[in-house]
């Protein structure tokens, strides 16, 4: 299957709908919803059996002919009435598989239920287009501390937002990635005028952010720098130096 995240689609009544997760394939299709809310989902999953299959094709979709499998993913249980749910916690958990009409998806399921996730590797995706402002901060940190490297020559709006998205950024449809790009040009703007205005600018010329002339690196400037970037971000600062550091 292949898929595509946060999609515009229309229902056959005409209410547009904007699903976390679409994918389609020869044996099916499915939509997924993506929380870590306390509110059931039901409403949302229910609404998502009437997208019309007939715009999948326009997101470069496997074209289908009757409603998607639908999916909740939690890290832990809430009631989201009749539909299969994923929890994606210490260990996979399939709930309620028997709600799954494509049989090729449901075994598939079925068989890596119990899968250890505590080991997976981490993922170098930094950013996603629902992020709050203050996710996108923390998002940004590690991708702003490279504008410091001596070989920088600095990074686009257009780079940072596909660097944060990594594996992601050819899944993201144009819309959710320009109201991310949006977000992402705010809290820079943020960044640059109330924390880091004698280190970052934003050169119009070359339409990319890079490190003022003012920038001298030593360690105590990048403890300052690292100081407020997570200060800016509402997370401890020692991490990311530490980061940082070890990629020198």
């Amino acid at each position: 299957m292949d898929y595509v995240i946060e999609p515009l689609f229309w229902t056959q009544k005409g209410d547009d709908k904007t699903p976390d997760v679409v994918g389609s394939g020869l044996s099916g299709w499915f939509v997924i919803e993506i929380t870590t809310q306390l509110g059931s989902k039901e409403p949302n999953l229910e609404s998502y059996l009437s997208i019309d299959p007939r715009y999948l094709a326009q997101h470069g979709l496997q074209p289908q002919d009757a409603p998607p499998d639908v999916f909740s993913s939690r890290l832990s249980f809430v009631n989201d009435g009749p539909y299969c749910q994923l929890i994606v916690r210490d260990h996979l958990e399939i709930l309620k598989e028997e709600r799954i009409k494509n049989q090729k998806l449901k075994a598939e399921l079925i068989k890596s239920h119990g899968a250890d996730l505590i080991m997976l590797p981490n993922i170098p995706i930094t950013l996603l287009p629902e992020m709050r402002p203050h996710e996108i901060r923390r998002g940004l940190i590690e991708i702003v501390m490279q504008l410091f490297s001596p070989e920088s020559k600095g990074k686009s709006l257009v780079q940072i937002v596909d660097e944060g998205l990594e594996r992601l950024s050819e899944k993201i449809v144009v819309s959710a990635k320009s109201r991310l790009r949006d977000s992402v040009k705010r809290e820079m703007e943020d960044l640059i005028k109330h924390h880091l205005k004698d280190y970052i600018l934003f050169n119009e010329e070359e339409g990319a952010y890079r490190s003022t002339e003012k920038f001298k690196q030593n360690p105590k400037t990048m403890e300052k720098i690292t100081f407020a970037l997570t200060d800016w971000a509402g997370i401890g600062p020692q991490k990311t130096l530490d980061i940082w550091i070890s990629r020198q």
